[in-house]
C-alpha cells in the first residue's frame, strides 16, 4: 500500500488529533504504523449480488426485511444490491492489543491506521471486483454499513449469515454485534440505474 497524505490525515482524524497538532513526529508515528500494519494484515472479502424489492420504509433482501429509510433512499434507483463483508484478519487485532501495552500512542496509531486500511480495502474491492458485474447503464452507490443512520446494527448478523461469512472468511459476530476480527466491515451498496443513459447514448 502506498502511504499517501490522505491516508495519514484520515488516521490522525480517527485519533482525534486536530489539524494544527499534526507535527512531523506524529505524522511519522502514523506512517510507521501503516508500514507495520502491512506486515500483519491478511485481507479477505466475500460479496454477492442480490435482487431487492422496495416497500414503504425499507427493502426486502433474500429472506430478510430491512427496515431503514436510509437504505430505501440509497437504493431508490436500484432493483439489486451488493452485500459485502471484509476483514483484515485476526492478527491485526492481536498486534493492536500488544502495541497498546508497549506504547499507548503506537497502539492508538496502529488501531487508527487499521480502520483506514479496511476502508481502503473495501474501496479496492468495489472498484476492481464489483465494478466488473455492472452494465453500462449501472453504477454502485456509496456503501452503507449497519450502524449508520437508521440502518440497525443488528443487520450485521443478517449480512454475515446471507454471505456465510463465518465459514468463508472466518468473520463472526458477538451477542453485542461486535465483529471478530474487529477490523472488519459489512456493507450494502445499491446497483443503481444511471438516469437518461439510453437517451444520452442513442445512435
Amino acid at each position: 500500500m502506498d502511504i499517501n497524505k490522505k491516508a495519514v490525515t484520515d488516521a490522525l482524524r480517527y485519533m482525534r488529533v486536530p489539524p494544527d497538532a499534526h507535527t512531523p513526529e506524529l505524522i511519522r508515528t502514523v506512517e510507521k504504523a501503516f508500514e507495520k500494519l502491512e506486515t500483519y494484515i491478511t485481507p479477505r472479502v466475500i460479496w454477492g449480488e442480490f435482487s431487492i424489492v422496495h416497500f414503504d420504509g425499507g427493502i426486502k433482501l433474500a429472506y430478510t426485511d430491512i427496515y431503514s429509510r436510509d437504505i430505501e433512499r440509497l437504493t431508490s434507483r436500484s432493483s439489486a444490491c451488493v452485500l459485502m463483508a471484509a476483514t483484515l484478519g485476526a492478527e491485526v487485532d492481536r498486534q493492536i492489543a500488544l502495541a497498546q501495552k508497549r506504547d499507548m500512542l503506537d497502539g492508538i496509531a496502529l488501531d487508527a491506521c487499521a480502520s483506514v486500511r479496511i476502508d481502503l480495502y473495501c474501496d479496492e474491492v468495489m472498484n476492481l471486483e464489483m465494478s466488473q458485474i455492472l452494465k453500462p447503464n449501472e453504477f454502485l452507490t456509496s456503501r452503507f454499513s449497519p450502524g449508520y443512520g437508521d440502518f440497525n446494527l443488528s443487520f450485521v448478523e443478517d449480512i454475515l449469515t446471507i454471505l456465510n461469512a463465518a465459514k468463508r472468511i472466518g468473520l463472526s459476530i458477538t451477542s453485542t454485534y461486535m465483529m471478530t476480527p474487529v477490523k472488519s466491515v459489512t456493507a450494502l451498496s445499491g446497483i443503481a440505474q444511471r438516469p437518461n443513459y439510453f437517451n444520452n447514448n442513442a445512435e
